[in-house]
Parts: structure tokens; sequence; C-alpha cells
């Protein structure tokens, strides 16, 4: 029997029905991962195999990095976050089906049980993750499924979050922006079906965008950059016709098209991983036999190409993450945006961009709505959004930066009380505004989706005004400001629950007007006054949460400045000194040593906010 024959089982409805391409959706940021890794699947026979295969973003060579899955199986599906892959359920013939969730380590690439499954064993499913959690959804059980579990990488237990895909169906695909998440596609046959479903993080609703795929599709695959998810492969009608064909989504409107370019090969139950710059879809099953062969997409162009290395092994049913690195957004942002400020007596509303690439400054051409300073910012994949300040008065207006087009408007909506030299971070769905002048304990939370502002059920301990914060995956840290007196607490805000706690290190040295900045790993609070006004640079080791100083430091004094980052350095602009300076440090992650930039902020000011695309 050929291998369409094998795999989709035509002598066996169980075979044809365990039919789902894991996509693998890795979550909305893989950006910045290192490596992606294929697990599992299945080789000609079949004979299903336990195999991880690891792709090397930066030579685009393969191997193995010697750790496998702890049971052979096809059909199954993975989810990650910044420290691990997490590959969950899948099958093997004649008719076991597996609740298995196996945790890749990505800092050594070892492979063990967290200790929870899912809820019911199944194979054929996709899976999508925001921050805080991975999401499986449908598959085959046996019987269609339309549930969706909930893996939480914080405690790594699995529950029903209570809403299911709109309909039961396998092989499917899914992908994920910073808000959502989207199954595409699936089904058996008949019917195979192209409906997209979206998965709403906030809420943990789902409903139909209205939008769905080109033709009905099953077994496909999917990869997704900021802007777009591609969903390429898979099988159509008349079942199980191949196809080639890369549809794309749009997250800004939720529309879908053909980029024009498709895989160089017609082939079913592939799986696929990105980075910042190319999605790569490798893997699956061709009417002939098995293929090793690896499809890259160029997302600054979306042509498709075949990068010259393919999987060790041929294989389909496979599954696959990226990881290696943190996957937050930091490692694909292309400009840094610093807003308004003080310019030592005119309050500005300038926007100044800084080139990542060439480290350059420029003016993108719109600036804030008003002049203001003592402002703080937020952003997620699309929008950067400048809220508070001192115009004066003490305004709560929030200014929306489209990162697409660099227009400003106003959301509409503003933080819930008018004050200055307040602090803010971002987890995937929310920002968090806290703190602030006339001093103030309050948390202000700005929903990403619909861009209303709220108050969360917790605040800050203690009212406190110049003070700065950074993000990890999971939880903000607001260090330092004044209560008054001066303060070096670091206080703690999960994203999951948004209970705020003092984890118990603070910063080396009480100060306000300082500012910080972030990696994968760690948090770093630079500057400030204490007084006097110093250049301390104190870091918070994000796994620990224990605090120290990595030597090197600012190379000038100042309070009052502001900080963009990329997965590479940190950026430390403007601030006062006996004056105010426009000059720019930059702190180098990967040795922690500190420079001077040698660009500078278009005009001297402090006070100001920053955010990064």
């Amino acid at each position: 029997m050929g291998i369409i024959g094998d795999v989709f089982g035509l002598n066996s409805i169980y075979e044809r029905q365990v039919q789902n391409v894991d996509n693998n959706n890795f979550e909305s940021w893989p950006e910045s991962a290192t490596y992606g890794y294929f697990g599992g699947g299945s080789t000609p026979g079949p004979t299903y195999v336990c195999t991880i295969d690891r792709l090397d973003f930066s030579n685009e060579t393969t191997s193995a990095p010697g750790n496998d899955l702890s049971e052979r199986r096809g059909w199954i599906a993975a989810v990650s976050n910044n420290s691990y892959g997490y590959f969950g359920g899948g099958y093997i013939p004649p008719s076991t089906n597996f609740s298995t969730i196996d945790r890749l380590d990505f800092s050594n690439e070892t492979v063990s049980a967290p200790g929870n499954n899912l809820t019911q064993a199944r194979a054929g499913l996709a899976a999508v993750s925001s921050s805080s959690y991975g999401y499986f959804g449908g598959g085959y059980a046996p019987g269609l499924v339309c549930t969706i579990d909930r893996l939480d990488f914080s405690t790594e237990t699995v529950s029903a979050p209570g809403n299911g895909i709109t309909q039961a169906r396998p092989y499917l695909a899914a992908v994920s922006n910073f808000n959502y998440g989207y199954f595409s596609g699936g089904g058996q046959s008949p019917p195979v079906v192209n409906t997209i479903d979206r998965l709403d993080f906030s809420t943990e609703t789902t409903s139909a965008p209205g939008n769905d795929l080109s033709q009905v599709t099953s077994g496909h695959s999917a990869v997704s950059n900021n802007s777009y998810g591609y969903f390429g492969g898979g099988a159509t009608n008349p079942f199980p016709t191949l196809v080639c064909t890369i549809d794309r989504l749009d997250f800004s409107n939720e529309t879908t098209s053909a980029p024009g370019n498709n895989l160089t090969q017609e082939r079913f139950g592939l799986a696929a991983v990105s980075n910042s710059n190319y999605g790569y879809f490798g893997g699956g099953v061709t009417p002939s036999n098995y293929r090793s062969t690896i499809d890259r997409i160029d997302f600054s162009n979306e042509t498709t190409s075949v990068p010259g290395n393919g999987l060790p092994q041929a294989r389909g049913t496979l599954a696959a993450v990226s990881g290696g690195q943190s996957q937050r957004p930091k490692g694909s942002r292309t400009y840094g945006y610093f807003g308004g400020g003080d310019e030592s007596a005119p309050v500005v509303n300038t926007i100044d961009r800084l080139d990542f690439s060439n480290e350059t400054v420029s003016a993108p051409g719109n600036d804030l709505s008003q002049a203001r300073e003592g402002l703080a910012a937020v952003s997620n994949s699309n929008y950067g959004y400048f809220g508070g300040g001192d115009a004066p008065p003490f305004v709560c207006t929030i200014d929306r930066l489209d990162f697409s087009n660099e227009t400003v408007s106003t959301s509409g909506n503003g933080i819930t009380q008018a004050r200055q030299r307040l602090a803010a971070v971002s987890s995937s769905n929310y920002g968090y505004f806290g703190g602030g002048s006339t001093l103030t304990c309050t948390i202000d939370r700005l929903d990403f989706s619909n861009e209303t502002t709220s108050n969360p059920p917790a605040n800050l301990p203690q009212e406190i005004v110049g003070l700065a914060a950074v993000s990890s995956s999971n939880y903000g840290y607001f260090g330092g400001g004044i209560a008054p007196p001066a303060v070096c607490t670091i206080n703690r805000l999960d994203f999951s629950n948004e209970i705020v706690s003092t984890p118990g290190n603070g910063i080396s040295e009480a100060r306000s007007g300082l500012a910080a900045v972030s990696n994968n790993s760690y948090g770093y609070f630079g500057g400030g006054f204490a007084p006097p006004t110093v250049n301390t640079i104190d870091s918070l080791d994000f796994s620990t949460e224990t605090t120290s100083a990595p030597g090197n430091n600012l190379t000038q004094a100042r309070q009052g400045l502001a900080t963009v980052s990329n997965n590479s350095y940190g950026y430390f602009g403007g601030g006062s000194t006996i004056g105010t300076v426009n000059t720019m440090d930059r702190l180098d992650f990967s040795n922690e040593t500190t420079s001077a930039l040698g660009n500078d902020l278009s005009q001297k000011r402090d006070y100001l906010a920053a955010v990064s695309n």
C-alpha cells in the first residue's frame, strides 16, 4: 500500500481520523528563539518515532540534541514559553491515543515529565500559546472533540477554561499573536473545513472572526510573525488531494489572502517553526513517500525556498516548537520610540525613533497629541501607548503610536487618574500603569484588545512616585521611587492573577527618577536620584528574583531617563544631571558592559517615556 494508504489508513477509518498536523504554534513571540525543535512523528511503514531534531536558525543546519520524547507517537501538538517546549497528546497504531505531555528544557535540551497531562487522551490536535498559558484544542479522542485544555506555564497544571473551538474536528493548525490564538481548517473525509476560530486570550472565549482559509484544508501547518500567520500545505477535497498552498492571515484586520508563493512541494502532516526573519515548514508526507524537506518562507518578501538542509530523518505527523532563548517580542524589535519630556523649560511632545539595525536616531514625523513630561509607556505587537504625565496640569491621556505607519492618535480611554512620574509594564494582553503623583498606589490596566482601562484587584502596597518597572513573561516588577522617603523596594505584579507582592530583594540603593530595561533573563534598573544623581545599574535575575550589581554602570549619572531594548541591547536615553541631556548609553546584554552610543536624541530632555516594536 502506498504512503497515502499507510498514513491516512484508507483500510482503517481510525487512522484516517487521527490525521492532524501538529501545527505547533509557537507563541506569538518566537522571534528571538535560537533553535526550532521537531519532535515525534511517523516514518515509512509507517513506524512512529520519539526523535527530536534541532534546526539551528543561525546557519539552518539540523542535528539531534540527544534527548527524545518519552514515547513514540505522531499527530501531537506543541506549545512553548521562554524556558520550555511542551509536546502534548498523540497517537500510535493501531488504536492508542495519548494524553502525555513531555517537557523540553531549552537551557539544556533535556526532556522530562512536568507531572500533569491533558485532561483526555487525543491526537490530531493543534495548540497556541499566550505568555501565561498553552492551549491544546480539537482532535480525535476517539470521537471528534472541540475541547480546549489549558496548560498553566507557571504551575504546569492542566485545566479546561470552559470554551472549546466552534466545531469538533481533528487535523487542524493554529497560530497566535499577542491577543488571540487562531485554529484553522481540519476535519476528516468528509467533511474537511476551511473554518478559522479565534480564541481570545483575555477572556478565553472562542468565536469566528468571519474570514476563513481560501480552501478546505486538513493536515496543514502554520508559522507566524508579529503581523501575519501563514498556513501551508495539507489535504483538500476531493480528499485526500494534497496541496502546497499558503494562506496568509492578517492579524490587524483578520482577513485572509494568498501571499503569492507556495511551498515547494505538496504535502500534509508537516510541522513548522519560526524566528524573526523566517518560517520553516519541515517534514510531511506526499503521495509517494515521507519527506525530510524544509521549506523556508522569508517574512520580509513572502518568497519561499529550500535552505539546503532537511530533517535528518524523513517523517510526517510530527510537532515543533521554537526555543533556546526567550520568545518574547524583544528579539524582533525594529525601532525604539522616545516620546515627550521636559527640555529644561518647555515640555515637549517630540517622538524620536531609534533604528536598532544601525543605531541612528531620526524623527518619524508624528508626535504626541500634547506636550507632557513624567509619562509612562507600554506596548504590544501593533501599538505603543504613552499614558499620563504633566502638561501641566497632570493628565490621564493615553496616546497610541501605530507601529505600522507611525501615526499617533488618542486611544479614547485614558488612565483612571491623572498623574505623572508613574511606571508601566506589559503582559501579552494588558498594559499596567502604576504609582505616580500626586502620591498614589493605583495600578491601571489597559486592555490591548479593546483599549479600555480599568483597575485590577490589587494596587502597589504603598503610595509612590518616580519609580521604574520591567517585565518578565510572567511578572511585572516595580522598583525604587519616593514614598517618601526614597525606597529600594521591588514589588511584583503576577500577570496570571494580578496580585501584587514583594519578592524580598530590592535595588541596591534607594532612589527615584530611575529607568529600567529587560532582556529575557534579567531586568536592569539604571540611574536615578538618591541624592545625589547616580549612574548605578542594578540587575534583577528573573529566575531567582535576586538583585546584584553587574559591575558596569551608566557612563554618566542621570535621572528622569527612559529606555528601549531589542534582544541584544538596552538603550538608556535622555535624563538630567546638572542640566538635561540627549545622550544615550547602550547596555550589552551578552556581557553587561555599557558604552556611549554616539547617536543622541534630537533634543535634550528628561522625564520622557519610551517603547519598542
